[in-house]
């Protein structure tokens, strides 16, 4: 990798853009990505870009907004709880399919009697299946009957409605013709490398706010820091590492923008491997670590320290919470009440491995973490794997402390998926509790916040979630890495709170 000396050196011998657009024929907004997209189908996606760009092509019942993260009316001009069990949709009336197609219940029945389809497969379809029954009432009007109350189902209905009569077959797939979508986007070509969506001019909030927009995928760091320089781009949001923003934030042509992230880098403990069964351990090493200075050091200040996995500004968010500043001597002090004492020799008073991603970044903060430990009389041994060796380990069970990263926390109840007692990994029974984490009070609470559809409730549930999760702390939050944006200055574009693209087609008002 480039040091940022030399790249500053290159990048002072490019010349930058001319307009507000990026140095195109057509005059196509470009943003840079660090990966082709793989899947368009929303049933299917499952790679980050494809997820963001399917979102430009099709559109929902209820979406999210980016900057506050609650649910919002998308293609519903309503969603009522008629009972514990049943919610009504009401479309707005004149929709349209991109191919000038109505759309109606019909398509949103097929859509989510498609997702749970056997024989369709389809990626996403477990989270569906509390679907009893999606009927229309009439071509407006949907309604769904649920087995159980479950207050996430309003998030749940973000699923993208397709055609109907798409329900059974795959859309997107590259060389198959361009998907039909209700979205502001329709797809105008895709190619190795590169994807242009032109305006939907069937979009129900009228025009994009951006003519054409292109994808162009720049697999390494520093060439995409090249590429802005020479005025090649207009947009790259969350592909510019930390290290090579601060020069980027000298050019002319370029703002660089922020907003606080929604995804967690932690430490996982495993609380069933002695000496990580005992909490003060688990709060020794919490003191232990200095996660300002990592924040700092390693991420050039664009993030926030964690206090817990639901961040700041999310409607539930919690304050008052158990906390760990950075206090070596309180490290200490509770390793020595948890039998591990100071060795007369100097000697590690104790011994831990590190299991983390094989990126350099990853490693980086690994080592520095080390030497804080060291510290406090503990050697730390960073231990890299590649992912899928990695994730396997761990649901084996076969680590000590892991450093893994917490994607979105947009519904707060996936926090289930990953402390809930009933989603500890085992041999047919999958699941991301793998700290071997269990407690009745913290699966009582994530059960509240599923089954009560009062946001107050919800609040007050998973606030006792995150009083659990800090006072016990199977896993240790690091930070909230903030969403950056590179964006060519005088573009009204606002960063996202959820590293989506949504904002290419609505400006900010």
């Amino acid at each position: 990798m480039l040091s940022a000396l030399a790249l500053s050196a290159l990048l002072s011998g490019c010349s930058g853009g001319a307009n507000g657009y990026a140095n195109t024929d057509d005059g196509a907004f470009v943003v840079l990505v660090d990966r082709d997209v793989e899947q368009l189908d929303p049933r299917f996606v499952s790679d980050p870009n494809g997820l963001r760009v399917s979102r430009l092509i099709f559109a929902s019942l209820v979406t999210i907004d980016p900057h506050t993260l609650l649910p919002v009316m998308d293609l519903a001009e309503s969603v009522e709880l008629e009972s514990p069990v049943r919610y009504v949709a009401t479309l707005r009336p004149g929709l349209r399919f991109s191919d000038g197609s109505a759309l109606d219940a019909a398509d949103v029945v097929a859509t989510f009697e498609s997702v749970v389809d056997p024989a369709l497969g389809a990626r996403h379809g477990h989270a569906y299946r509390r679907i009893r029954h999606v009927v229309a009432r009439d071509a407006l009007t949907v309604e769904f009957d649920l087995d159980a109350p479950h207050a996430t189902f309003l998030t749940d209905l973000e699923l993208p409605i397709l055609r109907a009569e798409d329900r059974g077959r795959r859309v997107g797939d590259r060389g198959a013709a361009p998907p039909v979508g209700a979205g502001p986007y329709v797809l105008a070509e895709r190619a190795p490398g590169r994807l242009t969506l032109t305006q939907n001019p069937r979009w129900y909030a009228g025009l994009a706010a951006r003519q054409k927009v292109r994808f162009v995928t720049v697999r390494d760091d520093n060439t995409r820091a090249l590429r802005l320089r020479a005025g090649a781009a207009s947009l790259a949001q969350g592909v510019v590492p930390p290290i090579l923003l601060p020069l980027l934030t000298q050019e002319p042509e370029y703002d660089v923008r922020r907003a606080p992230g929604v995804g967690t880098a932690y430490l996982g403990f495993h609380t069933g491997h002695p000496p990580l069964d005992d909490v003060r351990v688990r709060r020794a090493l919490a003191y232990a670590t200095d996660r300002e200075a990592l924040v700092r050091a390693e991420l050039e200040g664009y993030a926030q320290v964690a206090e817990s996995f639901i961040p700041d500004q999310h409607w539930a968010s919690a304050s008052g919470l158990p906390r760990y500043p950075y206090d070596p001597a309180r490290a200490r002090e509770l390793l020595r009440e948890a039998g591990f004492a100071e060795r007369e020799d100097g000697s590690p008073r104790l011994r831990l491995t590190l299991r983390t991603g094989a990126d350099r970044s990853r490693v980086s903060v690994g080592r520095a973490i080390a030497a804080m430990w060291r510290e406090v009389g503990v050697e730390l041994e960073v231990r890299p794997s590649e992912t899928a060796t990695l994730i396997a380990d761990l649901d084996r069970g076969r680590f000590q402390v892991c450093m893994l990263q917490l994607p979105e926390v947009i519904e707060p109840h996936v926090l289930s998926w990953f402390f809930g007692s009933q989603h500890i990994p085992r041999p047919g029974h999958p699941g991301a509790n793998r700290w071997r984490f269990a407690s009745d009070a913290l699966d009582a609470a994530l059960e509240r916040g599923r089954a009560q559809p009062g946001l107050a409730d919800r609040q007050a549930a998973y606030h006792d979630v995150a009083v659990v999760l800090a006072t016990e702390l199977p896993a240790l939050p690091l930070w909230h890495e903030d969403v950056v944006a590179v964006v060519r200055r005088g573009d009204p574009y606002r960063v996202p709170r959820d590293g989506r693209f949504g904002g290419l087609a609505r400006d900010p008002r």
